[in-house]
């Protein structure tokens, strides 16, 4: 004789359904932070790619009413706020793409307040600069000594090395051979974009 099922095994199954919905839902939310994250590190380091793009080409910056071909290109990171390039306000969640217009043929490798503002990014997705930090290598950038509030990372044609710069409210310091910035996700996971004195720009978890 056929049956149907008990209450006790619907309410059984039903368990089952929710338990396994909600652990693949939980799972779901943090694999889509995690990869939103790192598109957002991609981002960045695009950012910075760009600038290393344009420092080596012939891409005009206009600064005091004339077109020039010869300035640096760059971004400022900031884990403060601070005004920048252009009247531009550069925190833990912007970033500054800047030409080094300033000091008119002595570029400082830094994001001055005379200096052109090329474009000003977001930080999106909830992300923030959480920390950075400058060296000659991966251990000595991670030293306490060495953590700052600020980093400028910029090119100049012809040489496709990276002009590295690094301050704590003072003085910048502009003969690093690393760097990194990292950013943090609103779960807390990190994504960490190194940027080392030959070019080379990565995204590191």
């Amino acid at each position: 004789m056929n049956r149907g099922f008990t209450i006790i095994e619907l309410l059984v199954s039903l368990a089952i359904f929710v338990t396994m919905t909600s652990v693949i839902v939980t799972k779901f939310g943090t694999f889509n932070q995690s990869t939103l994250l790192t598109d957002t590190a991609y981002d960045i380091a695009l950012v910075l790619r760009l600038a290393q793009t344009y420092g080596l080409s012939v891409k005009s910056a206009v600064a005091g009413g004339a077109a020039n071909f010869s300035y640096p290109y760059g971004v400022d990171f900031n884990r403060g706020t601070a005004a920048v390039c252009g009247g531009a306000t550069s925190d833990s969640a912007t970033l500054v793409l800047f030409a080094d217009s300033s000091p008119a043929g002595a570029p400082d490798g830094t994001c001055g307040a005379s200096d052109a503002n090329i474009n000003t990014y977001l930080i999106i997705r909830g992300a923030m600069i959480s920390s950075l930090c400058v060296g000659a290598n991966l251990t000595d950038c991670h030293q306490t000594n060495n953590a700052v509030s600020r980093l400028n990372v910029s090119f100049q044609r012809p040489n496709p090395e990276a002009i590295i710069c690094g301050s704590n409210g003072g003085s910048p310091t502009c003969d690093y051979a690393y760097a990194e910035a990292t950013i943090q996700g609103t779960d807390g996971s990190p994504r960490t974009i190194v940027v080392r004195q030959n070019g080379q720009i990565s995204v590191q978890r």
